[in-house]
């Protein structure tokens, strides 16, 4: 596992959470790896790839075509997708909307790890997942989740951390930081962007991990289902 966060390091424009995450998806994925992108079949970074790899793109949104994208609509748990055809899933700026109302797929507690399992039977064995989502404060409400340590170690369960790299929003700009520094990050509603970002480079573990993994979200999701959970998030602030 690798992470650094030196002070010289940052991305500047008008800074939303992709000023920082479509170059590192881009970055991370080498020539001739067949690359399939979860929940954003318009991202510029898709093009880019495009280039040099077999690109797919799930989406359950109405798409337009996209030169040298093959464009699947449809929901990850039923995709009809081979189980590991895949060296890498890009699943950026996504993961944090899987199960709650936003696109008409909620409310679903676990989606987020629902998900999470399910890209994990698509990619090949050594396979990687690239995967992005606000980091800070938890919170959770109708349209996005932001992770903190806990609950994103619970989202990544029966994978294994790669490289791990962190951003905290200073005006404009994003700089690389350390975990600390957005321990205590939220959301920024009014511009609709993370003020804390998480960059995560995953591989399926091997062994007992995924297994109790699983377990752990069975076990879970029924004791839900028992209590009879309907609603688990708060308004959000605007």
């Amino acid at each position: 596992m690798t992470s650094d966060y030196p002070s010289t390091r940052h991305f500047e424009t008008v800074a939303t959470d992709r000023t920082v995450e479509d170059p590192w998806a881009a970055s991370k994925v080498r020539p001739g790896e067949r690359v399939l992108d979860v929940g954003s079949a318009t991202s510029r970074y898709l093009h880019e790839l495009s280039a040099k790899c077999q690109v797919f793109a799930l989406d359950l949104r109405p798409t337009r075509p996209q030169h040298g994208i093959a464009v699947v609509r449809g929901d990850l748990m039923s995709a009809p997708l081979r189980p590991q055809s895949f060296d890498v899933i890009t699943c950026i700026s996504t993961i944090e909307h899987v199960g709650l109302d936003v696109y008409g797929q909620g409310p679903d507690e676990f989606g987020d790890e629902l998900a999470m399992r399910h890209m994990r039977r698509l990619l090949r064995p050594g396979g990687r997942l690239l995967l992005s989502a606000p980091y800070g404060r938890r919170s959770i409400n109708a349209w996005l989740r932001v992770y903190n340590k806990p609950s994103f170690q619970r989202l990544t369960a029966g994978y294994r951390l790669l490289s791990v790299e962190y951003y905290r929003r200073d005006g404009d700009v994003y700089l690389q930081c350390s975990p600390d520094e957005i321990a205590n990050a939220g959301f920024d509603w009014k511009n609709v962007r993370s003020n804390g970002v998480i960059l995560a480079e995953l591989t399926p573990a091997s062994g007992p991990t995924f297994l109790l993994a699983r377990l752990s979200l069975r076990l879970r999701r029924r004791l839900s289902k028992q209590l009879g959970r309907a609603r688990f998030w708060s308004s959000p602030e605007f």
